[in-house]
C-alpha cells in the first residue's frame, strides 16, 4: 500500500505496483487525512486536517476529471480546423464545455467539497469513462 502526500498531508492510498506515492509500513492504519512528516505517518491532531484532506483529495479528483476530458476537447477542435465532420455533436461539445467549467468552478464558496456534491458529467460522456 502506498500514500499519495500533498503538502504533508495523506490524500489517498493506492495499491498494486506502482511507481509513485509513499510505502505504508505493514500495520500502519494510515488513512486520508493523516499527516506525513519527518518519514513518519501520524493522526491528525486537530478537525480541521480531515475536512483539509478532504479538499485536498477532491481538488486532485476534479484535476484528474478535467485532464481526462482534455482529449476530447483537443480532438474536437482538431477536426473543426482540419474541416472534416466532427466525432461530436456541437451539442455534445456545448455540453461538455458547461461540465469542464462547472469542475473549475467547484468548489463554490457554499459548496462543500465532498464526492457527493461533485459536477455531474453529461451522461454521454459519462459511458464513456
Amino acid at each position: 500500500m502506498k500514500a499519495m502526500i500533498e503538502n504533508g498531508v495523506v490524500t489517498g492510498l493506492v495499491a498494486g505496483d506502482i511507481d509513485c506515492g509513499i510505502a505504508v509500513p505493514a500495520g500502519t492504519p494510515v488513512c486520508a487525512g493523516w499527516i506525513y512528516k519527518d518519514d513518519t505517518f501520524s493522526a491528525p491532531v486537530d478537525d480541521l486536517a480531515p475536512l483539509e484532506a478532504t479538499s485536498s483529495v477532491e481538488r486532485l479528483w476534479r484535476t484528474t476529471a478535467l485532464t481526462r476530458s482534455d482529449w476530447l476537447v483537443t480532438r474536437h477542435r482538431d477536426e473543426l480546423d482540419a474541416g472534416v465532420q466532427t466525432s461530436l455533436s456541437s451539442k455534445q461539445f456545448a455540453k461538455l464545455l458547461v461540465h469542464r467549467q462547472a469542475l473549475r468552478d467547484w468548489p463554490g464558496a457554499n459548496d462543500t467539497a465532498d464526492a457527493e456534491s461533485r459536477p455531474q458529467p453529461p451522461k454521454w460522456l459519462a459511458r464513456m469513462s
